[in-house]
C-alpha cells in the first residue's frame, strides 16, 4: 500500500533517516485504506523530543509545541502541521484517568504498538520506504470494518476509560462494528469512565453526536450507533445521567445541528426530573460538564422554553420571556407538536410584524424620564411601572410613544394604581 505523502514530509524523513526511520502511525493510514485522505497526520519514530528540537534547529521545521515529560512535540512546515510522539511505554497509575503518570521512551516499534488502542490505529508507514508495519492485523479489520483491541481488552481498557468513549466515537463516525470480546469487557469495564474529565466527556459525547459530519463515509444517522451504545454499555452514569439507559425519541427527528438539544430533551424525559431548569443547572454546569455560565444559560432558556410551549403557556408571558430563543426553539418545538408551533410561531410573526416591544429597555421612556417627570415616585417602583407599561403596550392599550407613556402613567398614579 503506497499512502500520498507531501514533499514536505519527505524532506524531514530525509533529514531525519540517520537516526531512524519516520512513520506515519493511526487513523490517517486507516483512513487511507477506507480510500480517504486529507485528515491529519501523526508521527512516530525512536527520536527522543529534546534531540528531534536538536536536529531540526536551523531548518525549515519548527517545533511549535513540546513536553519532554511524555514525548510529543508539534512540528510545524509552511502550512502544515503534523502530531510527533516518541516510541514509549505509559505507566499508568490506578483508574481510568487517561493520562499516563509517567513514560518510558523505547526504541522497539512492536512495543510502542502495543500501547495503543485498537488495531486499526496500530499500523505504522515507513515514509522514506514505502512500507506498512501490520502488527496486530489492523488492515484486515479496517477492510472488515471491525474496532477490535491491539491487545486484550481488559489490558487496553485497565488503565484508561477514554478508550472506550473512543471506540464509541469510532464505531459512529466509522460506521464500523466492535469485535464481541472488546464490546464485552467495555461493558463490564464502563466503570473506567467516571474517571475521565468532564471536558473530555463532553468532547466525545459532542463529537457522537456530529458523527454524520466526520468523513465521507459517515452514515446519515451516525450519532444514533455511539448513542444507542452509550445505552448498551451503561454510560449515562458516569455522564451525570441517573439512568442506565436514555429513550432515545427527538435525537431520531432532529438535524445535527440541534442533536444536543435533542439530546438533553430525551434525558429530561427519561429521568423526569423535579425542575427542568435545576437540572440542565447542574447537568452542563459545575456539577456536570461544567459549560460557561452563558453556554448553560443559552441551553436552560431553550429547553425551558421548549417544555413551557408543550404546557401552553400563555403568548404574551411566553414571548416576554422566549423571545430571543424562539428560533431556536421552534426548531425543536415543530419536530414534536407542529400546531403548538403554528400557534406561537404566528404570534412570534406578529410581534415582529408590528414590532411590538418584548422587554423594557425597549420602551420609549427610560429610569431618567421617570426621575425627571415623577420626582416623589420611589425609585425603587420604577420597574414596576415599566414592567405595568410594558404590557399594557404588548396588548395595545397605550402605543409606544414618550408622551402617551408619560400619560398613562400620570392616569395610573392618579388612580393609586402602583
Amino acid at each position: 500500500m503506497k499512502i500520498t505523502i507531501s514533499e514536505n514530509l519527505k524532506e524531514l524523513a530525509e533529514l531525519l533517516k540517520r537516526h531512524g526511520s519516520l512513520y506515519i502511525v493511526g487513523g490517517h493510514i486507516r483512513n487511507a485504506i477506507l480510500g480517504f485522505e486529507g485528515t491529519d497526520i501523526d508521527l512516530t519514530a525512536k527520536i527522543t523530543p529534546e534531540k528531534m528540537v536538536e536536529y531540526l534547529k536551523g531548518t525549515k521545521f519548527e517545533i511549535i509545541e513540546k513536553s519532554y515529560k511524555m514525548g510529543t512535540v508539534k512540528i510545524a512546515c509552511e502550512n502544515e502541521i503534523w502530531d510527533y510522539t516518541t516510541f514509549r511505554k505509559d505507566n499508568y497509575s490506578s483508574g481510568g484517568m487517561h493520562r499516563p503518570q509517567n513514560v518510558d521512551f523505547i526504541e522497539d516499534l512492536r512495543q510502542d504498538a502495543q500501547r495503543r488502542d485498537f488495531t486499526m490505529n496500530a499500523i505504522y508507514y515507513d515514509i522514506l520506504k514505502e512500507k506498512t508495519i501490520d502488527i496486530y492485523s489492523g488492515i484486515l479489520d479496517v477492510k472488515r470494518h471491525i474496532i477490535r483491541c491491539v491487545e486484550t481488552p481488559s489490558f487496553v481498557f485497565s488503565h484508561d476509560g477514554l478508550r472506550i468513549l473512543r471506540m464509541v466515537r469510532f464505531a459512529s463516525e466509522l460506521g464500523f462494528k466492535i469485535d464481541h470480546t472488546t464490546l464485552v469487557t467495555a461493558r463490564k469495564m464502563a466503570y473506567q469512565t467516571n474517571d475521565i474529565s468532564p471536558f473530555r466527556k463532553f468532547t466525545e459525547l459532542n463529537a457522537v453526536l456530529n458523527a454524520s459530519k466526520k468523513y465521507p463515509i459517515s452514515k446519515k444517522n451516525a450519532h444514533l450507533i455511539g448513542l444507542n451504545l452509550y445505552n448498551e454499555l451503561k454510560l449515562w452514569n458516569s455522564h451525570f445521567v441517573s439512568a442506565s439507559k436514555v429513550r432515545l425519541n427527538m435525537c431520531k427527528k432532529l438535524n445535527v445541528e440541534n442533536l444536543f438539544l435533542g439530546l438533553l430533551i430525551d434525558i429530561i424525559d427519561t429521568i423526569c426530573p423535579p425542575c427542568v431548569e435545576y437540572f440542565i443547572n447542574d447537568f452542563l454546569g459545575k456539577e456536570g460538564f461544567n459549560l460557561p455560565p452563558q453556554t448553560v444559560k443559552f441551553y436552560n432558556l431553550v429547553i425551558c422554553g421548549y417544555y413551557d410551549a408543550l404546557n401552553k403557556m400563555s403568548n404574551k408571558k411566553y414571548f416576554f420571556k422566549y423571545y430571543n430563543v424562539f428560533e431556536k426553539v421552534g426548531e425543536i418545538l415543530q419536530r414534536k407538536n407542529k400546531s403548538l408551533f403554528s400557534k406561537y410561531k404566528f404570534f412570534y410573526s406578529y410581534i415582529n410584524k408590528h414590532k411590538l416591544p418584548i422587554n423594557i429597555k425597549e420602551l420609549d421612556i427610560s429610569n431618567d424620564d421617570l426621575k425627571k417627570n415623577f420626582p416623589t415616585l420611589p425609585p425603587k417602583k420604577y420597574e414596576i411601572v415599566l414592567i405595568s407599561l410594558l404590557n399594557k403596550v404588548f396588548d395595545g392599550i397605550v402605543k409606544n410613544e414618550k408622551s402617551l407613556l408619560l400619560n398613562e402613567i400620570k392616569n395610573d398614579l392618579y388612580n393609586d394604581v402602583y
